[in-house]
């Protein structure tokens, strides 16, 4: 009867809407940071493409970079402390781009279409992007420049090793289980297979032809004629 007869203590609310307010602000305030960052990095990446095809990555220096994104060198360094991280997050976005293009072999029933629509993907993507920095082929010669510094840096290499290994990784899965449906007899192991697809396709994407006039089309009945070559699908 005490406690009832006692008044309840009314929750406080101007304390509570305080602390809501307080981590409101606080993600905001995070949010926009991680905002200006991604701007900032984009800002830096767009320049360093632009240096690294006019220049080539060895002849690009950090002070040419930073001079196309107009910013100070110590800027630019919280960012990216070389080119080689600047090639690493490059090559980041190049990966990402690369597995969603790999994930969408599953959506066909065919092993040899799957290639070949893999292949056609990756130059359209490589020679052919409307978005980015420079002309519409800059992933294409960046490609080279990086494929050329990976002979002898082996900070770059082992860049270009985890690009590789991922896509390897994801072509082994499927020529694997094409294999087993019992839909392809490799003429080689199915590693070596996937290699010499792989190293075929990035020829392809060197010599850039898309920006030599060739319609990409053009390149269909290649990278089919090389697929039915390397995997010898049953049906054929």
């Amino acid at each position: 009867m005490v406690d009832q007869a006692l008044p309840r203590q009314a929750p406080n609310v101007s304390a509570n809407a305080a602390d809501d307010e307080h981590h409101c602000f606080v993600a905001k305030l995070f949010g926009k940071r991680a905002r200006n960052r991604e701007a900032q990095e984009e800002r830096i990446l767009n320049a360093a493409t632009n240096c690294f095809i006019r220049s080539g990555f060895r002849g690009a220096s950090m002070n040419e970079i930073c001079s196309e994104a107009g910013m100070s060198p110590g800027a630019l360094y919280r960012y990216f402390p070389s080119k080689e991280a600047i090639i690493e997050k490059i090559s980041a976005t190049h990966r990402q781009e690369s597995a969603e293009i790999l994930e969408r072999m599953s959506q066909s029933r065919n092993i040899v279409d799957a290639i070949t629509q893999v292949g056609l993907d990756h130059v359209k993507k490589m020679s052919m992007n409307d978005s980015g920095p420079g002309p519409r082929d800059s992933s294409a010669r960046l490609f080279v420049e990086v494929r050329a510094e990976a002979m002898r840096n082996e900070s770059v290499a082992a860049i270009c090793e985890l690009h590789e290994g991922l896509m390897r990784e994801k072509l082994l899965a499927a020529f694997t289980a094409a294999k087993e449906r019992g839909e392809i007899d490799p003429v080689t192991d199915l590693d070596l297979a996937v290699a010499t697809l792989a190293a075929m396709g990035e020829g392809i994407i060197m010599r850039n032809f898309p920006a030599q006039g060739l319609p990409v089309e053009a390149l269909e009945p290649v990278f089919r004629a090389l697929a039915i070559a390397v995997l010898r699908p049953a049906n054929k």
